[in-house]
């Protein structure tokens, strides 16, 4: 989505995570456990270009919303972005790079 945006000088230091799960996409899996499997998305919009950027899809029964965002991540190349997601990303080993010093919430 980069290439096609007109403004290719406009910086962006905002990136909002969010995870849907898609309509019509529950299934019952045949097994013991018995859960139920949905395919969900995990999108990156960037605030000041008002775009989303990245977007994946992955099965709830072989994946989840954080090895999705961590693998979407690891496609991208930035510095000093901020990264705002849902409290579930919030567990200590979701990132491997050292804890910021700065406020994380206001």
């Amino acid at each position: 989505m980069l290439a096609q945006i007109a403004d290719q000088d406009k910086d962006f230091d905002q990136l909002i995570c969010d995870g849907k799960t898609l309509r019509g996409s529950a299934s019952q899996p045949d097994g013991a456990d018995g859960a139920t499997r949905f395919v969900a998305q995990v999108t990156l919009y960037a605030r000041e270009l008002v775009v989303a950027i990245a977007q994946t899809s992955f099965d709830t029964g072989d994946s989840h919303q954080q090895a999705a965002l961590k693998a979407l991540l690891r496609t991208l190349e930035f510095d000093g972005v901020l990264i705002q997601a849902d409290a579930l990303h919030t567990s200590p080993a979701f990132f491997s790079s050292p804890p910021s010093r700065a406020p994380t919430c206001s």
